[in-house]
């Protein structure tokens, strides 16, 4: 049976696309620094994704892998709540590129050898974020996520000439329990958040899922791409403004 590593994979997004490949008939290998617990009691190995060693110690017993989903990160608390974009806190912005950037890193070096070794189709699929197209006050949040993107097309060629794709997914603020918790403080942002999509619907954690399979088995000559999925709030991004009312944090 072809297999899947998936980073994150106790997250709302991450356990939603570990469902996903399952369904597709993959094995699904889920790397997470919490546990988490899927309806089949499958507990997903726990991990700390910034330990290079621990990281490739976690991976080398896989013989082959087919593909590489990296979904672990998120914006910090730190950054939602900041009054001062601009003066945030160095040890936050620090924060925030390892966990949304370098994690991503740690995991493509520790899964190459495995990639490397199976043969036909592979990707690497990671998890960017609207943030890197348009943004105002996640400022760490935003530049991972657009470092993302940079890594995503510096990587498309030379692993391309291996038959390995690389691509991200750029979905909008997806309802997670983690995320409605830390939006809280801002008065309807949801609700807000849903008028200023061109759809008038927020993209869901199983859209996203189901986006990061198509990657994997149908669109096989895609790579070195951004897949916007986000319900047409990037496009609508002059409606966005109004109907955010003028929030510092105006985009997920």
């Amino acid at each position: 049976m072809k297999k899947v590593l998936i980073t994150g994979s106790a997250g709302g997004i991450g356990s939603a696309t570990v469902d996903a490949f399952r369904q597709a008939g993959f094995t699904a290998i889920g790397l997470d620094r919490d546990p988490g617990e899927s309806p089949d009691g499958r507990v997903s190995l726990i991990v700390d994704l910034l330990d290079c060693e621990a990281v490739e110690a976690a991976v080398a017993p896989i013989d082959e892998l087919q593909h590489v989903v990296c979904v672990a990160g998120g914006a910090l608390a730190a950054e939602k709540t900041s009054e001062d974009p601009a003066m945030l806190a160095i040890d936050d912005w620090r924060a925030s590129v390892e966990q949304n950037l370098t994690s991503a890193f740690v995991t493509v070096r520790a899964a190459l050898p495995a990639l490397r070794r199976a043969e036909g189709d592979r990707s690497i699929s990671v998890v960017s974020s609207t943030d890197a197209l348009l943004s105002t006050g996640l400022v760490a949040y935003s530049a991972s996520k657009a470092g993302l993107v940079g890594m995503v097309r510096a990587l498309a060629g030379p692993l391309g000439a291996e038959g390995i794709r690389v691509n991200a997914i750029a979905p909008g603020d997806v309802v997670t329990p983690r995320n409605a918790a830390e939006w809280e403080h801002i008065e309807d942002w949801y609700q807000r958040m849903t008028k200023a999509t061109a759809l008038k619907r927020l993209v869901t954690a199983t859209e996203v899922a189901d986006a990061f399979v198509s990657l994997a088995t149908s669109m096989t000559s895609l790579t070195g791409q951004l897949v916007v999925l986000d319900g047409g709030l990037a496009v609508n991004h002059v409606a966005a403004w109004s109907y955010l009312g003028g929030e510092k944090k105006v985009t997920p």
